[in-house]
Order: C-alpha cells, then sequence, then structure tokens
C-alpha cells in the first residue's frame, strides 16, 4: 500500500479531534509535483532551488513539523499528568496496606485504556516521522537534490516527537505499575 493511503487509513481510524495534526502529505506532494513541473522549463539546478516554488515547499514543510511538534510536545504533557494522577491512586492504595479485588480491577482497567492512549500517541508521532522521510526521499527523487538526510538530521530528528523518550518512559512505567498491581491481587487473593 502507498504510503499516503496508509496515513489517511490512519487518520480516519484515529481520534478524530487529531486529524488537523496530522502531516499534510498530500499538499506537500503536490507542491513537489509543482515544484518539478516548473523545474521543466528552468535553464539549469540553480534556478530551481531559488525557484518560489521550491521556498514554498520547504515553507509549508516547516510550519508541518512545528504544527505536528506543538501537537505532540502538548499531548505528551497531558499524558505525563495522567501517568502522575494513575501513580498517585496507587500509592494511595497501596500506602492503605492492600489493594482489594474491585479497586484492582478498576485500577488495571484505567492502565489498560491509558496504555492504549499511549500507543496511539506513539503511532501518531511514528508515522508522522515517516511522513517526513517519505516526501523528502520523493522530493530528492523529483528534483535530484539531496536534502532528505540533512532536514531530517536538522530539524525532524531535533523534535520529542522523534523518538518519544518521555512517551516510552511512560509506556514502560504503565507495565510495571500493572504488574505490580497484578502482583498485590494475587498476594490478597492467597
Amino acid at each position: 500500500m502507498k504510503f499516503g493511503k496508509g496515513l489517511l487509513r490512519e487518520i480516519l481510524q484515529s481520534n478524530p479531534e487529531w486529524a488537523p495534526f496530522w502531516l499534510n502529505y498530500k499538499t506537500l506532494k503536490k507542491r513537489i509535483k509543482a515544484v518539478t513541473s516548473a523545474a521543466h522549463h528552468a535553464t539549469d539546478q540553480r534556478d530551481i532551488s531559488e525557484s518560489d516554488l521550491e521556498v514554498a515547499f520547504f515553507r509549508d514543510l516547516q510550519t508541518e513539523l512545528k504544527k505536528i511538534s506543538l501537537f505532540y510536545a502538548a499531548e505528551e504533557k497531558r499524558y505525563s499528568f495522567r501517568f502522575l494522577q494513575l501513580r498517585s491512586v496507587l500509592k494511595g492504595l497501596k500506602a492503605r496496606g492492600t489493594i482489594d479485588a474491585v479497586d484492582a480491577q478498576r485500577l488495571m482497567y484505567a492502565f489498560v485504556h491509558f496504555y492504549r492512549e499511549c500507543i496511539r500517541l506513539e503511532n501518531y508521532a511514528v508515522l508522522n516521522y515517516q511522513g517526513f522521510s517519505k516526501i523528502l526521499k520523493k522530493h530528492d527523487k523529483m528534483t535530484g537534490y539531496n536534502t532528505r538526510s540533512k532536514y531530517m538530521r536538522r530539524k525532524v530528528n531535533l523534535t520529542s516527537f522523534s523518538s518519544c523518550p518521555s512517551l516510552l518512559q511512560i509506556l514502560s512505567s504503565i507495565e510495571e505499575m500493572f504488574r505490580e498491581v497484578e502482583r498485590a491481587t494475587v498476594k490478597a487473593e492467597h
């Protein structure tokens, strides 16, 4: 399946509130076509690299990067707060000495639900990262330039969504807290 179609499918299946914050791959692809169409009329490569269409492509790419970075950072902050709330609930239950089956069941359900949300955010980050790589690869193929590796290294890789360290730590901590509640529940039953 083509990346653009897979991305569109994922956007349609994801949280509808997130729709405006995904990479606008289709528009960027159209920009590349406009650049390459104009390139046929250019006298040399320098004309292409300084053309208004080429500049507009990279301006749009930068706008998309900023949009995705800001959205991801806001969601990650919201998820960090939610994680702290869940951890606080677990600490409160542990402070009582035991975790009864009803509380354990509710907490485990909350962990699973939150874990799924975190995976969705990770998926958002990965697909947008891939989108930048794919659109730059397409740009380079169509224009003959070699901008992908430099743009990814100097721009995209510097964003928090490119590697998701905080989110991955949250996922790992939730897994551990889930196991902790499981162990406490098993001990309470025996």
